[in-house]
């Protein structure tokens, strides 16, 4: 099996290449609901999404489940196939021009984390991705599937690259598959670190002017391509 690098596609067969990694890649790390989520990328042209279909869990994705769709259509987010929620993807794209993938999906800590009034807490490297935090998104409780509520959460995450959904799920966006996927999977993951701290004790947080330093030097295009490439080679391995 084939997977394109993290860097933005050269070809639209690329794209979807990539778009069939990502998926497959965040439901190893516990980001499946059964066919609820989907990742999605910028095709080289700068004006077509290519993002996964409903009806199809993410382990399970393959390059036939995977649709284009152009970001000039105003009804675009109506194509048939597309998941309810596409818009926000699509939204979050014209935004935001130097977005080269989205990703929404329902993992647990994150949905919790969410949930909650206090927000994310700089307690780990992982949470040395976001120094500034991570805004919220409360408009609604519900799917987001008018260009409306799409808009909205596009404001939301604003220059950011996640942003939570009130009880309901994650939206991040990166500057190609491989920032991403990276980001999906770091959020969860300082969202788990932070359930875990609270039950042992008081948290104490990395000073944020710390936290910017660091995230500085941490998290660079070279980390980012050579995770994606690691998590390629971990599909490639699977049984």
């Amino acid at each position: 099996m084939s997977h394109p690098g993290g860097r933005p596609p050269v070809t639209g067969e690329e794209a979807v290449g990539q778009v069939v990694a990502a998926c497959r890649i965040i439901a190893r790390f516990g980001h499946e609901d059964l066919t609820l989520g989907h990742a999605s990328v910028r095709g080289p042209d700068g004006r077509t999404v290519y993002i996964k279909r409903k009806g199809k869990a993410l382990r399970d994705v393959t390059a036939g489940d995977v649709i284009g769709i152009a970001l000039d259509d105003p009804d675009g987010y109506l194509t048939p196939g597309a998941h309810l929620e596409t818009i926000m993807h699509l939204e979050a794209y014209r935004a935001r021009p130097d977005v080269g993938a989205v990703i929404h999906t329902h993992p647990v800590y994150s949905i919790a984390l969410g949930a909650t009034a206090g927000g994310l807490e700089l307690l780990s490297h992982d949470g040395l991705l976001f120094p500034d935090g991570v805004p919220v998104f409360d408009g609604t409780a519900g799917l987001v599937t008018t260009p409306r509520d799409g808009r909205a959460v596009a404001r939301a995450l604003g220059a950011g690259r996640a942003v939570l959904l009130r009880n309901h799920g994650i939206l991040v966006a990166g500057e190609d598959i491989s920032w991403a996927v990276l980001t999906a999977l770091t959020l969860e993951r300082a969202a788990r670190i932070q359930f875990i701290a609270r039950t042992l004790g008081d948290p104490v947080p990395i000073p944020r002017e710390v936290a910017r330093e660091l995230s500085a030097s941490k998290y660079t295009d070279e980390f980012a391509e050579e995770y994606w490439q690691d998590w390629c080679r971990m599909l490639d391995s699977a049984p």
